[in-house]
């Protein structure tokens, strides 16, 4: 009988050992698939970012003129008139509101789809959040902008919901979330989001408010 409980003892700590050492395994996976996670999402908006699919409004008057007024407009400057300059998507995430007409569309530039982001800049408008003040001119950004802008906020919110993104992952997305989180941004971006992302964006806007760094 000492020789089955001998027996028996044994076999419950090689079964415990087992489970102690598989949910350390468990564990330890998790927290490096998390991280690996937000290093990714991180490095995706970097590079998106940096795509130069928009364009800013250039030239005399620039910063009273209305896009949705000045259509086929070049892409190199030919004296004072207006023309439009190539930029970052990161340029025209600024911080001035978008405010694009009720037809946003401005038709093609060099065969891409281009769409009215900042038809104007008005003055006397609140920032569209609180960061690094810049000088501010009206903005377009390209369909291929807008999907990959769109796309990115879809996998984040999918890996913060389905948790393989944590509250600590999220924080180093902040400088780019807030900008696009906000409600001119949502508002532009909207038919192209899923629901869960709009509520994903409306949470970032909760959490973070219009403040582009933590204090």
């Amino acid at each position: 009988m000492t020789g089955w409980r001998i027996i028996l003892t044994a076999l419950v700590g090689a079964i415990a050992g087992s489970v102690i050492t598989a949910a350390v395994f468990l564990y330890t996976g998790t927290r490096a698939f998390q991280a690996s996670t937000a290093r990714e999402l991180l490095s995706e908006v970097v590079a998106i970012v940096s795509l130069q699919e928009g364009w800013l409004l250039q030239g005399e008057g620039s910063q009273t003129a209305r896009l949705s007024d000045n259509p086929g407009l070049p892409e190199t400057q030919t004296g004072s008139g207006l023309w439009l300059m190539p930029v970052e998507i990161r340029a025209i995430l600024d911080e001035a509101q978008w405010n694009p007409p009720s037809d946003p569309s401005y038709g093609f530039i060099q065969g891409r789809k281009v769409w009215i982001i900042r038809n104007q800049i008005l003055p006397d408008a609140p920032l569209s959040y609180s960061g690094v003040k810049e000088e501010h001119f009206p903005a377009l950004i390209s369909s291929a902008g807008r999907q990959e802008l769109c796309a990115w906020i879809e996998r984040v919110q999918i890996a913060y919901n389905g948790g393989t993104l944590t509250d600590r992952g999220l924080a180093p997305l902040r400088p780019y979330l807030v900008p696009l989180a906000q409600g001119d941004r949502a508002a532009a971006f909207q038919i192209l989001l899923s629901q869960d992302a709009r509520n994903f964006l409306a949470s970032i806007r909760a959490r973070w408010d219009s403040a582009l760094f933590a204090n």
